[in-house]
Parts: C-alpha cells; structure tokens; sequence
C-alpha cells in the first residue's frame, strides 16, 4: 500500500505539471529529454515544450494581426518598425522549424511505448499515433513551403533565411508588399499553433495511459508481494519424518 501511495502522488505530480498553464519562454528551444528516469517523464517534458512553443507562436499571430491593422491605416509602415515585423516573422519560422522537431521526437517516443511488452495492451487503441505524428511533421514543413510561396520564393524547405529575409526587406516599400508577408507569417504562426494544441493534448492523454500502466504495474507487484509475505510468514513444512528411499 505504502508503494501505491507514493506512486499516486507522483503520477498526480507530473500530471499537473503537464496540464498546469505555464509562461511563454522567449524564443526557447526545443529540447529533447534525453536524461529522464522514465517514459513518462519524458511525455511530460515533450507536451510542455508543445505548450510553450504553441504559447509563443500564438503571441507572435496576435502581434502579426496588430501590424496588419496597421498598415491598413497608412501607406506603408516606417523602416523601423518593418525591421521589428521582419524579426517576428523570422521567430515563427524558427518556431515553427522547433515545432516540427518535436513532433518527430513524439512519433519515436511513442512508437518505443508501443514495442514495450507491458504497455501494448494499454496503447492498443493508439496504434496509429505515431503515423499522426509523422503527418503533422510533413503538415508544418509544408506550412513553411507555403509561408515561401506567398513570399514569392522557391516552395521548398530548404529556403535559406537569407532568401527569406532579403525578400521581406524587398517588400517593405509598399503597403501591399508588407501586407502579404504580414499575412504569410500570420498563416504559418496560426496553422502550426493549431498543430502544437493536438500534439500537446495526443501526449498528454497519452502520459495518462503510462500513468494508468504504471498504477496497474504497482498494483500487481504490490499483490504479489503480499502473497509471497503470506507465504513466508506461515509454518514451514516438517523436515523430518519422510519416507526414505
């Protein structure tokens, strides 16, 4: 019992760190969780980073928004304050580039889960997760190519930032020019953002399925554990008066 207390309040735990809301971090990195003692720990690591990356790229769509009224309202914005809108398109891209990494490390994570002999029963009803993870992938790279064609560059991925950045400055001397940029880091922030709201909550329910596997597995060694006491605990067997041969 002692055991499947503290596994409780530590699953408990790491689920409201998960689900807790948290801070956007200024232009943070993904980092994969390479050093954590479990499977869970790691789902919990992952749907935060998902969190905070969805956090940012939402807070760049609303600024993005705000310049786009903004050019409505006058010819053309000032240099200086193009140079901040070139900026914040640049983060998203880069965001949206984190984002697309971490949905990769999900897949692996979850498709690890599902080769783990005691968690298959559990994660039957997942068997295509990390399928969905590969699409949302292969969906941001092609939000990114499409975030280039509206820019008039080359759709592809590879599009350095140089192009990316040359281009907007060629567009800053037209009202119409920086609204169609204005527009495509507005589409790439918004479309990925909705993207990094499924990856979080798939990872989410999924940690709860671990969680679930883990009270289970507690539960059972703490029954076994029980038996055997029982049994050592009774009397022990004669060790005379057999029958020899």
């Amino acid at each position: 019992m002692r055991h499947r207390v503290k596994l409780a309040t530590a699953v408990a735990a790491a689920v409201i760190a998960v689900t807790a809301p948290r801070p956007a971090d200024a232009f943070g990195d993904v980092v994969y969780c390479t050093n954590c003692s479990t499977e869970f720990s790691q789902l919990a690591s992952l749907a935060k980073q998902a969190q905070q990356l969805m956090t940012q790229l939402q807070s760049y769509q609303t600024q993005l928004m705000q310049y786009a009224n903004m050019v409505q309202n006058t010819v053309a914005l000032p240099e200086e304050v193009w140079g901040t809108v070139q900026g914040d398109i640049m983060q998203v891209r880069s965001l949206s580039n984190a984002a697309s990494l971490l949905s990769g490390n999900a897949g692996s994570m979850i498709g690890r889960l599902q080769s783990a002999t005691g968690y298959v029963g559990e994660l039957g009803s997942l068997s295509s997760i990390p399928g969905q993870f590969t699409t949302w992938q292969q969906t941001i790279g092609n939000n990114l190519n499409t975030m280039g064609k509206l820019l008039g560059l080359q759709q592809t991925q590879s599009t350095s930032n140089t192009a990316i950045l040359t281009k907007l400055q060629a567009t800053a001397g037209s009202a119409t020019g920086q609204m169609q940029a204005i527009e495509a880091g507005n589409q790439l922030a918004g479309a990925n953002a909705a993207q990094l709201d499924e990856i979080e909550q798939t990872l989410v329910a999924t940690a709860q399925m671990q969680a679930n596997q883990m009270a289970v597995d507690a539960d059972r060694n703490a029954s076994e554990d029980g038996a055997m006491q029982q049994f050592l605990s009774g009397p022990l067997p004669p060790l005379t008066g057999y029958r020899s041969w």
